[in-house]
C-alpha cells in the first residue's frame, strides 16, 4: 500500500493549536510533529508548548536540572528529548537545538511512561499507557488501560473538510470524574491546524495532508 493512501497518513504532520487558559498572560501555541510509521504502527509525537514564541514546556533544562520562573521552579521533563535536525534524539544539549516531549507508541502494541505536556517541579510516577486504532480507521485512543478497559484517555482524530479537502486535527480529553461512572467526561477539546515546517527531528520540511481520492 502506498504511504499516502494508508487512513493513518492523515495523522503524520506538523500540528498547531492555540489555547487561552483562565489566568494566562496570552495564548499558548501547543505544537505536536507527529511521525507515522505505516510499517510497524508506530507513532512518535514531538511536542512543545509556547508563549509569545518563547519555550514554556519542557523546561529548557538537561536531566537532574531545573530553572526558576518568577512562580516556580520547573524541572526536567522526564519524556524530554533533544532535537537538533539531525535525526536523532539526544540526550543532552548541544546549543543548536531543544528540548521537546516524546510521546511513541505502538497502535496495539507497546506503550510508554506518559507524563503531560505541563512543566512541574515534580513530576510523579507518571502512567504507563497505550494506544489502539478504533474500528473507523482513523480513530487513535490513547491512555491507561485497567483488564482491557481504557479509563483516563485521549481520541486523537483527523477532522476532514470534503469541500476545502483540508484536513485538521482535534484531540478529546476523556476522564472519569468518580469510581463508580460508567460513562468518562470530557475534559477538553483542541483543534490544531498543519503548518508547512521544518521537523525539529530532521529538518524536513512536514506537508501536510489532503483529501485522499476515492
Amino acid at each position: 500500500m502506498d504511504n499516502s493512501q494508508n487512513p493513518l497518513y492523515y495523522h503524520n504532520a506538523y500540528w498547531v493549536a492555540k489555547i487561552k487558559p483562565e489566568g494566562a498572560p496570552a495564548k499558548i501555541t501547543v505544537i505536536n510533529d507527529m511521525h507515522i510509521d505505516t510499517s510497524t504502527n508506530r507513532v512518535t509525537v514531538y511536542a512543545q508548548s509556547r508563549i509569545l514564541g518563547k519555550i514554556v514546556s519542557p523546561p529548557q533544562v538537561g536531566s537532574g536540572e531545573c530553572i526558576e520562573t518568577k512562580n516556580d521552579t520547573l524541572c526536567f521533563h522526564p519524556n524530554a528529548v533533544y532535537l537538533n535536525g539531525s535525526g536523532a534524539e539526544l540526550d543532552s544539549a548541544d546549543g543548536s537545538g531543544a528540548w521537546w516531549v516524546k510521546h511513541s507508541w505502538v497502535l496495539g502494541g507497546e506503550g510508554y511512561q506518559n507524563w503531560g505536556l505541563k512543566p512541574e517541579k515534580n513530576y510523579g510516577y507518571g502512567h504507563y499507557v497505550e494506544g489502539i486504532l478504533l474500528e473507523d480507521g482513523l480513530t487513535m485512543k490513547i491512555g491507561i488501560r485497567k483488564d482491557s478497559v481504557f479509563t483516563d484517555y485521549n481520541l486523537r482524530m483527523p477532522i476532514i473538510d470534503t469541500n476545502t479537502r483540508q484536513v485538521y486535527y482535534q484531540v478529546v480529553r476523556y476522564e472519569f470524574s468518580h469510581k463508580n461512572d460508567s460513562i468518562p467526561e470530557e475534559k477538553f477539546k483542541l483543534v490544531w491546524k498543519c503548518k508547512k515546517r521544518k521537523s525539529p527531528f530532521n529538518n524536513e520540511i512536514r506537508t501536510c495532508p489532503k483529501l485522499i481520492r476515492q
